[in-house]
């Protein structure tokens, strides 16, 4: 009996206009109305799965940058885990960054700088307090990171050549890509692993990973397919990704969380 669900956000739950559908919705309120814990497992950072979390009513804890962190959802909730980035590296990173001008998301103390390809359709003074522009990252990096994400082929290549090797036994870089999208690198601590974080937050539920449904779309949702007791990929997701899963589901843009949560939760199948 499925009694947790976790979702991956971005090519999974959340379409390319970065929404909920309708039918997704609608499902998650479903499996939450039956008593199911439903729970954010994302590679991006607290505020966008708060936020999300809100709009969705739930009240789990939330897995971000890939499993580097683990917050209850409220403002100020309480943290279950934080697995940093040295300040040294992740400014040698941020300035690599910063120099080849990659589109890139650097949190640092619970705020994330973006420099983003949307930069001249955001208005700074209506951004929430935890994100901001910035055109140069690595002046901000005073502290230790929680993560950096940095999108485009050149940029992944750019950070895993100069990078990937000097950090291997303190820094993970896996790489995401799904169908229609850029592959983009989340640089996290070591320890960071989206199945770690969902065992973690079983625990903290009282619940086992057998009684587990994940649901995601690239390479680093994998790890929390193999920790729950059902995997699926979406149909979005690079052919790698749907051999490793329990089952595939439709895309991202064609109901496939509501897919996933009918056929495994809500016996509709």
């Amino acid at each position: 009996m499925i009694r947790l669900i976790a979702l991956d956000l971005d090519g999974t739950l959340l379409g390319p206009d970065s929404k909920v559908s309708p039918e997704d919705s609608a499902a998650v309120t479903a499996a939450r109305d039956r008593g199911v814990q439903v729970v954010l497992n994302t590679s991006r950072w607290h505020g966008v799965a708060r936020r999300t979390a809100r709009r969705l009513e739930l009240s789990t804890p939330l897995i971000t940058h890939n499993g580097a962190q683990i917050r209850e959802p409220g403002e100020g909730g309480a943290e279950l885990l934080h697995l940093r980035i040295p300040t040294e590296a992740a400014r040698a990173i941020a300035a690599l960054c910063d120099a080849g001008g990659y589109e890139t998301y650097t949190t640092v103390d619970g705020v994330t700088y973006m420099r983003t390809r949307w930069a001249a359709q955001i208005d700074p003074a209506r951004l929430p307090g935890d994100m901001r522009v910035a055109e140069t990252h690595a002046e901000y990096v005073t502290a230790p990171a929680t993560g950096i994400i940095v999108f485009s082929e050149a940029g992944v290549r750019a950070v895993i050549d100069a990078f990937a090797e000097r950090y291997a036994a303190a820094l993970v870089f896996p790489v995401g890509k799904s169908e229609g999208t850029e592959p983009y690198v989340t640089i996290t601590d070591a320890g960071a692993d989206k199945g770690r974080a969902l065992r973690l937050v079983c625990e903290r539920l009282g619940l086992s990973p057998d009684e587990a449904l994940a649901v995601g779309d690239t390479m680093q949702d994998v790890p929390m397919f193999e920790a729950a007791k059902v995997g699926v990929a979406m149909g979005n997701a690079p052919d790698e990704v749907k051999a490793l899963a329990d089952a595939v589901a439709p895309s991202n843009t064609e109901g496939g969380v509501a897919w996933a949560i009918r056929r495994y939760v809500l016996d509709e199948a």
